[in-house]
């Protein structure tokens, strides 16, 4: 492409017409703008006119000027042409249409001294002149930043920035145009600047991207590595830490215990523990050992916690066996204090109950037979004299003395007690009795237990000791039977209790009978232990109770502290045995599959034979030189094994306890250190991409104003 034709302008400026403009039009156009001088069409570029020594305060003006115009797009020349005019100074007074179109041979002169003093101190210090402008190059950059900075994606920054420089730069375009009586050259002007503007903002969030993150990767580089850790190791942790979050991943840790791992503690720890598992023969045998060394003390440790939230446990039939033993011992005690000097007692009004209810029983039934074997067993034999017609006794023919034998009401204590303990089996225990077989009398409930209270009255008020004694001996077989009861009182039948029920009975029991309640619970639960351990779901299960059911009952019988502690256990080792069987067991597939293609033979170059028919004596050589010295020089220079330190992450994540602890805030401390080299290298990014973008600008403005473009086909 043929060189432009440069023409000097008288005011200093070159003028540039494309390669091949005939004479007449480059007389034309330097006619229209330059009506003073018109060079010809050939002549070499003239210099701009000597420069006078200027004063201060001209020089002042000067550095104002470059100033004003950068701030005002250009404006400021216009400004000043119109303050003259308005003031009368060098011509007639010029009015507001003058301004915008130019018209006036006052205004006119006076823009174009105000231009040639522009151009001319734009001349005479090109490394200043564009300086001061930048002043005025800041709105494309800062508009564009400004939008960038609403949020989205890079993309939408990208849009954003792009429209707005646009829009700035079409603005300052069609402000910096020369001749505003020229519409076409102002839309000109406007596209260039809207072209401009836009490229200068669509650059700007990427290229801040890309600083920032050179920075950001300067910086972490220098001061981002975790303490006691490899910067691989860190950049790995780093990453979980921040997705799981720091205040997430310690609360589980804290809710967890001393015994939790990194690796319990969010998904991304877990996922950072299998991927080093999975990827790493050091870093499987590292977290493999670990997780089962956890998992095999997971019995221990649950009957620890348990101990420590209920207390030891009792065998709950070696209970009961104490209490029966204890209840035994003391109502001999205190049943033979009442019966030793053989109190007797009359029971002539419960007879009497008796024979009426047996007169109104079926014949044959089971019951009329019970209560016949009660009445006999309160009546006893007895042996009284034969009396004759005179009121004597009577003698047999060996002048003995006769004797009948007839019923009388049995008036012994201790027998009387002996038949009451037969009517308890039969009515509480439903043991054969009374001469009929258990549980075949349906009215227990009734007639025999109601004479065994009348029974047992008699007895009382009749015998001193005797009701202490029955007070002393069932308030310890009630024990008995609420150990029997803490046993059963977890489950999800029909029957089971509500939580509500359940404290409104707990309640009503006198303190002996809580503690032996909460002894056959806490056996219970042991046995739940025992059995289920294994499997902490159906312990779980157990101990929880369809919709807390158990637990709740739980707290009743042991406090909710030591209820929720205990559910607190078996929760945190359901939670080990999960990232157990997560790490260990589900990716025994993948591990399987990744040995397999690990020692898989294969084709490799190394098995290939150096000599072959086909080879040549260069071949062979070159062949050695390659498998043993390019090979391995390229392997060793260029390969990094991105598995490297999976066995030190592996060991991190399993540690537990106080190095545990050690490990997370060293990773907390370098993802803290890393946000901060972050924050500050965005600041950095933006900050020089806008001073780069200003600068830029500021030249391309510059190189723009020095210049006028003029096209062949302006005018005829």
């Amino acid at each position: 492409m043929a060189d432009p034709i440069r023409i000097g302008a008288p005011d200093g400026t070159v003028i540039e017409f494309p390669s091949g403009t005939g004479d007449d039009v480059i007389k034309r156009v330097m006619a229209q703008n330059f009506p003073a001088q018109a060079p010809s069409p050939q002549a070499p570029a003239t210099a701009a006119p000597a420069h006078h020594d200027k004063g201060w305060l001209e020089s002042a003006d000067d550095l104002v000027r470059a100033v004003a115009n950068g701030m005002t797009f250009g404006l400021a020349d216009r400004f000043a042409a119109a303050a003259s005019s308005a003031t009368g100074i060098g011509g007639q007074p010029m009015g507001l249409k003058d301004l915008v179109t130019g018209a006036g041979n006052d205004y006119a002169s006076n823009l174009e001294r105000e231009r040639r003093r522009t151009d001319a101190f734009r001349e005479e210090h090109p490394y200043i002149a564009p300086g001061l402008n930048m002043v005025g190059s800041m709105a494309v950059p800062m508009g564009a930043i400004g939008a960038a900075a609403k949020g989205g994606s890079l993309g939408i920054k990208t849009l954003r920035a792009y429209a707005a420089g646009g829009g700035i730069g079409t603005i300052a375009g069609a402000l910096e145009s020369r001749d505003w009586t020229d519409p076409g050259q102002v839309a000109r002007d406007a596209v260039v600047g809207g072209l401009g503007g836009a490229t200068i903002g669509a650059v700007i969030p990427g290229a801040s991207r890309v600083i920032g993150k050179g920075v950001e990767a300067v910086t972490n580089a220098v001061r981002g590595r975790a303490d006691g850790m490899s910067r691989s190791a860190t950049n790995h942790l780093v990453d979980a830490m921040r997705a799981d979050t720091p205040a997430a991943a310690q609360a589980e840790l804290r809710r967890l215990g001393p015994d939790a791992m990194m690796a319990d503690a969010g998904p991304a720890f877990l996922g950072k523990t299998q991927g080093a598992s999975l990827n790493s023969d050091e870093g499987r045998n590292v977290i493999f050992n670990a997780l089962e060394a956890r998992d095999k003390g997971t019995n221990q440790r649950i009957m620890s916690d348990v101990e420590h939230a209920l207390g030891p446990a009792e065998d709950p039939q070696t209970v009961t066996n104490n209490i029966i033993n204890t209840r035994s011992r003391l109502d001999e005690a205190n049943y033979g204090h009442a019966f030793q000097n053989n109190p007797q007692v009359r029971t002539a009004p419960l007879m009497i109950n008796i024979e009426d209810a047996i007169l109104s029983s079926p014949e044959r039934s089971a019951e009329r037979r019970a209560l016949e074997n009660l009445q006999q067993m309160l009546t006893r034999d007895q042996r009284v004299p034969r009396l004759g017609a005179d009121g004597r006794q009577m003698h047999d023919t060996n002048n003995q003395p006769l004797f009948d034998t007839i019923r009388v009401n049995q008036g012994s204590a201790e027998v009387l007690h002996k038949v009451k303990q037969e009517l308890d089996n039969v009515i509480e225990h439903e043991l054969p009795g009374l001469g009929v077989q258990a549980g075949a009398l349906r009215n227990k409930e009734g007639a025999l237990k109601r004479f065994r209270f009348e029974l047992n009255q008699a007895i009382e008020d009749q015998v001193p000791g005797y009701a202490h004694a029955n007070e002393v001996s069932a308030r310890l077989a009630q024990r008995a039977e609420a150990v029997k009861a803490g046993t059963q009182y977890l489950g999800e039948g029909k029957t089971t209790p509500s939580p509500a029920r359940f404290q409104d009975e707990f309640e009503q029991r006198e303190l002996g009978e809580r503690i032996a309640l909460g002894k056959g619970s806490r056996g219970d639960i042991e046995r739940q232990l025992g059995t289920k351990a294994n499997d902490l779901v159906a312990l779980k299960q157990a101990l929880q109770g369809e919709g807390g059911w158990n637990t709740a009952k739980i707290g009743i019988v042991h406090g909710d502290d030591a209820a929720n502690e205990l559910m607190a256990s078996v929760d945190r080792n359901l939670k080990f045995r999960d990232t157990h069987n997560k790490v260990s067991q589900n990716s025994q597939t993948e591990i399987r599959r990744a040995a397999r293609e690990q020692m898989k033979p294969g084709a490799e170059s190394k098995d290939l034979p150096i000599v072959n028919p086909s080879s040549t004596i260069t071949g062979a050589l070159a062949t050695l030189a390659k498998r043993y010295i390019a090979e391995p020089a390229w392997s060793a220079l260029t390969h990094v094994d991105p598995t490297r330190s999976y066995g030190e992450i592996g060991r991190i994540v399993t540690a537990q306890g106080a190095e545990r602890d050690r490990h997370f805030q060293a990773i907390l401390d370098a993802m803290n250190r890393r946000d901060g080299n972050a924050a500050v290298a965005s600041k950095l990014g933006d900050r020089g991409t806008l001073a780069a973008a200003i600068v830029a600008n500021a030249l391309l403005d510059d190189q723009k104003k020095k210049r006028i473009y003029v096209s062949p086909y302006r005018g005829d």
